[in-house]
């Protein structure tokens, strides 16, 4: 049976241990925090579209920016035809620098439905393509197109 200093030097130890799991805790960003959060969702339903568009939104916003390519990806194979979708993949591949294949699902979002040519013209995590013809060919067809939306 332990001693009264024993059991107090016990005490002391777990209380220290908890101190450091909380200090821990508290050094961690909200985005670690909801990263894990959705990453542990997405360990019990790996095709919760919802929640991989999120994280995909959290990672981006944490400069994983492979990470956030990896969810881009996933989504594509579980929404083959939604722009936004497409659209974000685009935008995964270009700050990566990976040109061609930012050309081509911008251009899967398109043929979509993506039709916000100003967002597209102004969005900086397109800027690796920007100056590319054949982006430029995609704004240029964008913005003649009817029912394409221009800000005011």
């Amino acid at each position: 049976m332990p001693s009264e200093n024993e059991k107090c030097a016990n005490m002391a130890h777990e209380e220290l241990g908890t101190g450091c799991r909380l200090a821990t805790l508290r050094k961690r960003s909200q985005l670690d925090f909801e990263i894990e959060f959705y990453e542990r969702i997405l360990s019990r339903d790996p095709n919760y579209v919802e929640v991989l568009v999120n994280l995909g939104g959290l990672f981006t916003q944490k400069g994983c920016h492979r990470r956030a390519l990896q969810v881009d990806l996933r989504l594509a194979r579980l929404r083959p035809k939604d722009p936004e979708v497409f659209y974000n993949l685009a935008c995964s591949y270009a700050v990566l620098e990976q040109k061609a294949e930012a050309i081509e699902a911008l251009g899967n979002a398109v043929r979509h439905g993506f039709c916000d040519v100003d967002y597209l013209a102004n969005d900086h995590d397109l800027d690796s393509i920007r100056s590319r013809p054949d982006f430029q060919c995609i704004v240029a067809d964008l913005a003649g197109r009817p029912g394409t939306q221009h800000v005011i």
